[in-house]
């Protein structure tokens, strides 16, 4: 676990904060959200035959399918693996209602298993990384002033979930203001699971399995551009913030 941390605490603190023209980042991740619904669609269609039948499956598990996916995304933010993979997948499975459900409360849990993993075991570890980092250095001393406010903000999108979670853990943040800047994840958890909805609805369409009129799918495209529109702009408003106060 040591090494699969570093490794992605040092890629957390090499990520672009500020980019100079925001419609790049627009641009970067429109590309890479039409490329996983595509990448999605895609399965399906090749799939198409046997696709009733592994939704069947996956209907017949009941509790259990959720149970597992659960647990594989817990493992996965406890070892920084890309969160929005599997947030991606929870709107693709499980619909918007209980896709963001169960996304949330896993990244809740992440959370907070995070925070003791990293008070009780990773912390000399982690505060000797944190050292050589100036950023992590600057979050640190942020936290310990305006550490609810500072904490809500870079929840809100600067830095990956997993690494956040332990460098906020071995922060002097406390408990109750790590739990209470938490909801800050949940905008950017709404926009991801809405767009594996899209490529849910999408991947039934040309699969023939459902139909709906053009307007109700032109609109779910124009929903997810809308999130995409407005996750930047959250994330654009939470860097300057962050800038701001000196946390980055």
């Amino acid at each position: 676990m040591h090494r699969f941390l570093g490794r992605h605490l040092e890629a957390a603190a090499k990520v672009p904060l500020y980019a100079r023209h925001h419609w790049k980042t627009l641009l970067v991740r429109g590309a890479i959200i039409a490329a996983a619904i595509v990448a999605v669609v895609v399965i399906g269609k090749t799939l198409e035959g046997d696709l009733p039948d592994i939704l069947g499956w996956i209907r017949d598990q009941g509790a259990w399918m959720p149970a597992i996916f659960c647990a594989v995304f817990l493992v996965a933010c406890l070892f920084c693996l890309p969160a929005d993979i599997f947030v991606f997948t929870a709107g693709t499975l499980f619909g918007l209602g209980w896709g963001f459900f169960y996304a949330a409360v896993t990244e809740y849990v992440a959370l907070f298993v995070a925070y003791g993993l990293s008070r009780l075991f990773l912390k000399k570890r982690i505060e000797h990384f944190m050292a050589k980092h100036p950023r992590f250095r600057a979050i640190d001393k942020a936290v310990s002033a305006r550490g609810l406010r500072i904490g809500f903000l870079l929840r809100l999108g600067p830095v990956p979930f997993g690494p956040l979670n332990y460098i906020l853990g071995v922060s002097r943040m406390g408990l109750r203001a790590y739990l209470l800047s938490s909801p800050g994840m949940l905008p950017s958890l709404l926009a991801v699971v809405y767009y594996g909805v899209v490529a849910r609805h999408l991947t039934r369409l040309a699969t023939g399995m459902e139909h709906h009129s053009p307007v109700h799918y032109i609109s779910m495209v124009v929903g997810a551009v809308v999130a995409l529109f407005a996750s930047v702009y959250i994330g654009r408003v939470a860097r300057k913030a962050l800038k701001e106060a000196d946390a980055l």
